[in-house]
């Protein structure tokens, strides 16, 4: 890797053409990924999780007893000093009802571009086939 934090295809194993040819879209993933890295230096984590808190007319004090945890850790979270558990992520994006993606300020668009693509080319009885399907499961997880 280089020291700009973009991944230079050449140090990946095998030749850079058959990577290529294995993987059409390498430029446009490094590209989102290059992308990617510039945002995790803003870290945008502190950031969404005061936005979220606020919309809720929450304390600092009152999410960190929600959450299960001290006002200290809480207040490190917001200010970017320190960040909560993986394990306990899912927790929060739960309770917010927003994905750990968003709270993470991963991308959407980068993420979704290849379930767009996928969906962009079914016809209309296989979309409204999908879209069945996936309610299906919405109400199987409730």
């Amino acid at each position: 890797m280089n020291n700009d934090k973009t991944i230079d295809p050449s140090n990946l194993t095998g030749q850079p053409a058959d990577i290529a040819a294995r993987c059409p879209d390498l430029k446009d993933r490094l590209a989102g990924l290059a992308s990617q890295r510039a945002k995790d230096e803003e870290n945008i984590f502190p950031l969404r999780l005061k936005m979220l808190r606020q919309e809720l007319n929450l304390t600092q004090n009152e999410l960190a007893e929600i959450l299960g945890v001290p006002m200290r850790t809480y207040a490190n979270w917001e200010q970017g000093r320190s960040f909560p558990s993986i394990e306990r992520l899912p927790h929060i994006a739960a309770f917010f009802d927003v994905t750990v993606d968003y709270l993470l300020g991963v991308n959407r668009d980068t993420i979704n571009h290849r379930v767009m693509d996928q969906l962009a080319i079914l016809t209309p009885e296989q979309r409204k086939a999908v879209e069945l399907v996936l309610v299906s499961m919405k109400k199987e997880a409730e």
